[in-house]
């Protein structure tokens, strides 16, 4: 099993190693507000490595079905990447997030990462990370190690995005989901404990530059004696990866007040180029944040 890539960070600075520390501060804040029911366990992220994808998998909440992928372009991240395993190339690696992030910490201005699977002093399996910090002289090289347990083949298997039908909605958000944490802590003053969100199409009058087809967004909460309901009108449809129409009519579902907030205020820290939410009637809300310079996206499921 070997596995090493080296990260190009473009910029100055090093962007991309930036990127994936904001990624990282994303996942840890949903961590930390996750129901956790062992609360000695480490928190961690599953790293998912094949020779076209980097991902991390966060599991905090999945046994209630929620969870939050981020997937990188390898193309884009690494201008080195080299992977080999009996398991057809593919590797998995259970990893402290609070770990990944004091590396991410280090490294986020340096030029260049290097990455390597390897044992560690103790024997143990360890993703060391090498890169070089500037100095007031000359720069200095620093190695650090983070502890990883390898995942056997079968658990591995089992860390999948869940199986979900195709959204009757997807919908671009406003440039910043910052509008949207307004409303629901709004909501949650007042005492609400779940919302609903509805989404339906606007007449066509109402289509953008090119004919694209615009939609709004509702979010409604009740709370005792009192009522908020908030519509997000002339929003664009992406059509892009549905194969039917959206629906005339609207669809609905409800969400936890808690998670959603949480899951607006995890990603509002990422820059996102653009945020899209694919409504699932009844089902789930599942929230695309695209990363700067097409270099991936982060994906949050709330059932």
């Amino acid at each position: 099993m070997k596995f090493k890539a080296v990260i190009q960070g473009e910029g100055s600075g090093g962007q991309n190693q930036a990127m994936m520390l904001h990624v990282l501060q994303a996942l840890q804040r949903l961590d930390r507000s996750a129901d956790r029911r062992d609360k000695r366990a480490c928190p961690c992220v599953v790293v998912k490595l094949t020779p076209e994808t980097f991902a991390f998998c966060h599991k905090g909440g999945a046994d209630e079905g929620s969870q939050t992928w981020s997937h990188f372009q390898v193309k884009k991240l690494f201008q080195e990447y080299r992977i080999e395993s009996k398991r057809d190339n593919k590797i998995d690696l259970e990893a402290p997030i609070a770990n990944l992030l004091h590396v991410f910490v280090s490294c986020a201005g340096g030029d260049k990462t290097t990455l390597r699977l390897s044992n560690g002093r103790d024997g143990r399996p360890v993703l060391g990370f090498e890169f070089n910090l500037a100095g007031n002289a000359t720069d200095h090289k620093v190695d650090q190690e983070v502890p990883v347990r390898v995942i056997a083949e079968a658990e591995a298997e089992g860390l999948v995005e869940p199986a979900l039908p195709e959204p009757e909605y997807q919908i671009e958000l406003p440039g910043s989901v910052a509008k949207l944490r307004n409303v629901l802590e709004r909501m949650r003053q007042v005492g609400a404990h779940f919302v609903s969100v509805q989404a339906a199409k606007e007449p066509p009058a109402a289509s953008g530059p090119g004919g694209r087809e615009r939609a709004f967004l509702r979010l409604t909460a009740e709370a005792e004696l009192v009522e908020i309901s908030t519509t997000f009108p002339g929003l664009f449809l992406v059509m892009e990866g549905k194969d039917a129409p959206s629906p005339e009519g609207p669809v609905t579902l409800l969400l936890s007040l808690k998670r959603l907030g949480e899951v607006l205020a995890a990603v509002q820290g990422l820059s996102a180029e653009a945020h899209i939410a694919c409504v699932l009637e009844n089902r789930a809300l599942v929230l695309y944040a695209l990363l700067p310079n097409s270099l991936g996206s982060l994906i949050s499921y709330t059932p």
